[in-house]
């Protein structure tokens, strides 16, 4: 009896493709499709598809390939069709480009994320190549094959999902002629546009909203003011959920804002990073918000915990975080962008009160940059005791330490039984330590936060991120992790970062922990951050 090698169904295939597309990094995904390709013409019609999806998500792509890329995408004019817009590019194809060859699928019906910038240097460098023939009294431009390229996306890209960075100078009846195209738009990145007149910025943003009334999510990268055409645009859409912002310094953005807030309905993903000036009630009707990040300037903290109730002015993020009513907040990110050795901090008490308007344990994620050394104890203990109480379904928390508040870190990790995932930042003070003998005479010390994270530590933890631990000695993490073996726990990631003293013993411990499968994945990186976590 003979039996047929197995093989796996198209929708089989078809998932397994859209789990790497999704859980890979985008280089790693190209280099994976691209080898999909070449196992037989099954894959190689599956793989297409995702590896076309997003063709200039590589801003690095040399001008070579950035030419060919362009090529491509003409080329599929030449496929068999009657619609106008490929005879006419077919047309200048057979003057231009005479030897460009019939591609093997059509590429462009794949596309789904759009980059206007790219699009428009490719369309130049081919254009200005020695490739394309040009002729006497020819009215064909650059522009003109920018416009060509878009009426091709048009016509035959039927479902886009992502446009990056909107091609202002773009003839305005393509905005008409292409409105089931653009109302189809998903997601849009805004860029700074600096380059471009501000009245052009304004009323291309004015035309894009009259069609682009789907957008879930809008990116904007630091605009030089607060621009009417982008406010309207954030007004126009019928369920906006995402909204994140890199702010200007001195800049008020005030229309802005007030657009976000009436989308209060929908919004659920919000971020804000540089010298964020909001007016104080931005947060007050955003009760469905479930994400906020902030990575703030210095400049919007004080220095010390007596500054705490002074008036801040209006603007400033702390005072409309004070005012702020987030019952539904699942994550909250809060950091700096600058030198974290300059003494700025935010207050606990603004902190606690946000924290404490969280209805039903909502929060899962707290990750705060806020140095416990300079404040009271008093005020410390109220905030751990804060996120004890109003946190205990937390599953990742990013918190300072130091020996004052052990008992409540302690009750912190008993009440939070679902945490997975602990950065652990110590303030450089002595940490309590206790000697005992290691059985061959010898005298050691082992840290009692070491023993408490072994020993308390909630059954899902698999990840722990140190900060500054110049404490652990190849001993303390030995013992550390032999106490977490005799706890029977599950395999630890382990990271050890900023101001270590990094050994090579440290590799000789990980590793035999690792054989015995007590860790997963280790580092010891000196002068490493949080930021790259």
């Amino acid at each position: 009896m003979s039996f047929s090698n197995p093989k796996l169904s198209k929708d089989c295939l078809w998932q397994i493709f859209e789990i790497i597309t999704n859980t890979h990094k985008s280089k790693e995904i190209h280099t994976t499709l691209f080898s999909c390709l070449l196992v037989n013409r099954q894959w190689c019609e599956l793989a297409a598809p995702f590896l076309w999806k997003n063709p200039f998500i590589n801003p690095n792509l040399h001008n070579k390939n950035k030419k060919l890329l362009c090529k491509i995408i003409l080329s599929c004019s030449l496929l068999k069709d009657t619609t106008v817009i490929k005879k006419h590019i077919k047309k200048i194809l057979a003057n231009s480009l005479p030897k460009l060859k019939i591609p093997l699928f059509d590429y462009v019906s794949y596309i789904r994320c759009f980059n206007s910038t790219e699009i428009e240097m490719m369309a130049h460098l081919l254009f200005t190549s020695e490739e394309w023939i040009h002729h006497k009294d020819d009215y064909y431009d650059a522009h003109s094959l920018i416009n060509d390229l878009w009426k091709l996306f048009i016509y035959h890209c039927s479902s886009p999902i992502s446009f990056k960075n909107v091609p202002f100078k773009l003839d305005t009846n393509l905005f008409v002629i292409g409105k089931t195209f653009f109302s189809r738009i998903t997601e849009l990145d805004c860029d700074n546009s600096e380059k471009y007149d501000q009245e052009l910025v304004t009323a291309t943003y004015k035309n894009i909203s009259k069609i682009c009334r789907n957008i879930q999510k809008i990116n904007v990268d630091r605009f030089d003011r607060d621009n009417e055409g982008l406010a309207y645009l954030i007004s126009n859409q019928k369920n906006l959920k995402e909204f994140h912002m890199v702010m200007s310094e001195r800049v008020i953005y005030t229309n802005i804002v007030k657009e976000i807030r009436s989308q209060s309905n929908s919004l659920t993903h919000l971020s804000f990073k540089g010298e964020v000036k909001l007016p104080k009630d931005t947060f007050e009707s955003l009760i469905h918000l479930k994400s906020l990040s902030l990575k703030l300037n210095h400049e919007c903290g004080i220095r010390h915990h007596k500054e705490e109730n002074e008036v801040l002015s209006s603007t400033n993020i702390l005072r409309a975080l004070s005012d702020s009513f987030l019952p539904n907040l699942e994550n909250f990110y809060l950091k700096y962008n600058n030198d974290v050795s300059v003494p700025w901090l935010q207050p606990l008490h603004i902190f606690q009160k946000l924290i404490s308007t969280t209805r039903n344990n909502s929060l899962r994620k707290i990750d705060i940059d806020s140095k416990f050394s300079i404040y009271p104890d008093t005020h410390i203990h109220s905030y751990i005791q804060t996120i004890s109480t109003f946190c205990p379904l937390i599953e990742f928390l990013g918190i300072c330490y130091k020996d004052t508040i052990y008992e409540d870190f302690e009750q912190l990790l008993l009440n939070c039984d679902r945490l997975k995932i602990l950065k652990l930042e110590f303030i450089k003070e002595p940490l309590i330590q206790i000697e005992y003998d290691d059985g061959e005479g010898n005298r050691r010390k082992y840290t009692k936060i070491m023993e408490l994270l072994a020993d308390q530590s909630p059954d899902p933890l698999f990840k722990l991120y140190l900060k500054n631990p110049l404490f652990i000695t190849k001993y303390n993490l030995w013992d550390f992790l032999d106490m977490w073996k005799n706890n029977e726990r599950i395999p630890l990631h382990l990271e050890l970062v900023g101001m270590i003293e990094v050994k090579e013993d440290y590799d000789e411990v990980f590793e035999n922990f690792v054989r015995k499968n007590i860790l997963s994945k280790y580092s010891a990186i000196k002068g490493k951050s949080f930021e790259n976590i």
